[in-house]
């Protein structure tokens, strides 16, 4: 019966899921053709005779047959979560939204709540009761038919949720949870009604490449102490040493003007220029709110690899590109002092310069 229930649930169809997820445990499927037997026995007497005695046997029959659909459902979702079936997940969780409705609405008419005085009170109170208890639960039905309905969630979507710290793909989604794989190769699983009510990225159409690219947004805070206007042999040397179009060098390597308006313009045009930088939907290096450490300079781009590894290669060279051209500018990032700057700098602490290299001799004297 295993070998059959797994030829089964490999299979495209969605009978044969079905019946190979009920053979996956025998208990189960016995218990599924004793539900069946029961609700037909139950309604054949009811019927008939209008047997009262029948009424318990069909709520039997009804509640074993919703055990076995709570059963079946997570096993196909699971299959159909490894495939990216998208509309068979949802069908599976209305079959199972649609199976509790029935087994609630049969057990209530079965036992005849309505006919008993005050019925329709106990009813409500009862009623209220539960969905206080499942208010998460509901909850999260209402966020999976919304997600699903605009296609805002799908399995192997890449989603951030900052207020979780949750960032991955998605492996699993339920009529109640979504299962993720974080990126340090941990799972979280959590009730899917915190999509709908927190703020959520959705990060695939970038990643799959269909955007302009991945954004890339580094600030560095250049030191003001090293602006200054360029002279005639800074524009020179300038002239000889950088790999860019002469038409940038004989528009703006000019003498008086500032060494860091050349910096930013020659970044800017260095990245107009770059294969992996997209100039859509921005292109953009600017000058930010000037602070007490010194001038912020932002790089705003967006990188054409959006992949992890390929991303953060290409950005780490534009960086390592921005320090290397700081200095053909005269110009230095600022720092805050550390104790070495201290003890070397023109304001001399101490007569002698600090000497920070480890002698031997000292941990001679130790020994």
């Amino acid at each position: 019966m295993r070998k059959l229930s797994n030829k089964w649930l490999s299979h495209q169809n969605v009978t044969k899921q079905t019946l190979g997820a009920l053979c996956k445990s025998n208990w189960i499927l016995g218990i599924f053709i004793f539900a069946l037997l029961l609700i037909a026995v139950g309604l054949y007497f009811h019927c008939a005779d209008d047997v009262e005695s029948m009424d318990g046997l069909a709520a039997v029959g009804v509640t074993l047959l919703f055990g076995c659909v709570c059963f079946v459902v997570p096993k196909l979702n699971y299959i159909f979560s490894l495939r990216r079936q998208e509309i068979r997940i949802t069908w599976t969780q209305i079959v199972f939204l649609v199976s509790f409705g029935i087994w609630i609405a049969t057990i209530v008419s079965l036992i005849g709540i309505t006919h008993m005085p005050n019925g329709n009170i106990i009813i409500a109170i009862g009623g209220s009761v539960l969905s206080w208890i499942f208010q998460d639960t509901i909850k999260s039905v209402a966020a999976f038919f919304y997600l699903r309905a605009n296609g805002l969630l799908r399995i192997g979507d890449w989603i951030q949720v900052p207020a979780q710290q949750i960032d991955g793909v998605v492996k699993t989604i339920s009529l109640t949870t979504v299962t993720i794989e974080n990126w340090d190769t941990t799972t979280s699983a959590f009730p899917i009604y915190i999509l709908h009510s927190e703020h959520f990225k959705n990060n695939q159409k970038m990643w799959t490449g269909k955007t302009y690219g991945r954004q890339m947004l580094k600030t560095f805070t250049l030191d003001t102490g090293w602006i200054h206007p360029l002279s005639e042999e800074d524009c020179e040397r300038l002239k000889k040493n950088l790999n860019i179009d002469s038409s940038f060098k004989d528009k703006f390597l000019k003498s008086k003007k500032l060494n860091a308006e050349v910096f930013r313009l020659y970044i800017y045009y260095w990245l107009m220029n770059h294969p992996h930088v997209s100039q859509e939907p921005r292109l953009i290096v600017r000058w930010l709110q000037q602070t007490q450490e010194g001038m912020p300079l932002q790089i705003y781009a967006y990188i054409i690899d959006c992949t992890l590894a390929p991303f953060e290669w290409q950005q780490s060279q534009i960086i390592e590109h921005f320090l290397k051209a700081l200095s053909w500018f005269d110009l230095q990032l600022f720092q805050t002092p550390s104790g070495y700057d201290t003890s070397n700098s023109n304001i001399n602490m101490v007569e002698n310069r600090a000497d920070y290299r480890k002698n031997q001799n000292d941990y001679a004297t130790l020994s």
